[in-house]
């Protein structure tokens, strides 16, 4: 079928830029290993406070780690969006007969593939740490699926922007607004009951904080199926979300 073969040509074409730069496969493999390091030392005091939910801070962080990096990774799909666009590869691609709900569908497959080699790359080094999962393989699955939710929201958004846009200026502000409050609004890094109220209401309006909810349980104590329900809704209209304003921004862009 045309549509499953414009899809496969615009997953495979992301594929090659990704592999072709050194440096994706630097940041995919250094930056996780960095932020464990750097991290579980900065707030491994954080498990002699009462209620903390594991005496290790690497077992709390690795799923919050894994969730943050989804965040940033959604950045450079925005900008990779932005070089097509700047060095006219998209207006070419726009004016063959290719299905432009297949270069969407590509680059949320393309969001999707990312993430797990992310995630991959964050077990590994989390378990060589010393970290464990206590779901094993099905809690991999679901944060699999629950951190392409997030991925592909984040990532369609951005590349709305830049469609609309078409200059890096403002992609590149409103990424830098938005990527550490998103985190920082989060139990990403530190449980909600240490943070002010005020925080802990924002917490309840930010996807991200849902999906450390949801996954951070399947590191820590086991299948949360209410925080994982609750995930998947809010996470599934997140992506939905994104996919139809991107959608939108597309047509707009050829018009």
């Amino acid at each position: 079928m045309p549509f499953i073969r414009d899809t496969w040509t615009s997953l495979l074409r992301l594929l090659r830029t990704f592999t072709r730069s050194p440096f994706y496969a630097f940041i995919y493999l250094v930056q996780p290993l960095i932020w464990l390091l750097l991290f579980t030392q900065i707030f491994k005091s954080l498990t002699a406070l009462p209620n903390f939910p594991t005496s290790s801070y690497l077992q709390f962080f690795a799923p919050g780690l894994i969730v943050t990096l989804a965040v940033f990774n959604s950045n450079f799909t925005g900008f990779a969006l932005l070089n097509d666009i700047n060095f006219g590869v998209l207006e070419k691609v726009l004016i063959t007969p290719v299905n432009r709900y297949s270069l969407i569908l590509g680059t949320v497959l393309y969001v999707a593939v990312t993430g797990v080699l992310q995630i991959a790359v964050v077990l590994i080094i989390s378990f060589a740490l010393g970290a464990t999962l206590v779901t094993g393989v099905g809690g991999i699955l679901v944060t699999i699926v629950i951190v392409s939710l997030l991925g592909i929201g984040l990532t369609s958004l951005l590349g709305a922007l830049a469609l609309r846009a078409k200059r890096v200026e403002p992609l590149i502000f409103v990424s830098n607004l938005i990527t550490l409050p998103l985190i920082f609004l989060s139990s990403a890094l530190i449980p909600a009951y240490l943070t002010p109220d005020w925080v802990q209401t924002a917490m309840k309006f930010n996807p991200v904080n849902y999906a450390v909810l949801a996954v951070r349980p399947l590191f820590l104590t086991g299948y949360d199926w209410n925080a994982i329900g609750v995930g998947l809704i809010v996470l599934g209209a997140w992506a939905v979300a994104g996919i139809v304003i991107a959608e939108f921004a597309f047509r707009r862009f050829g018009d």
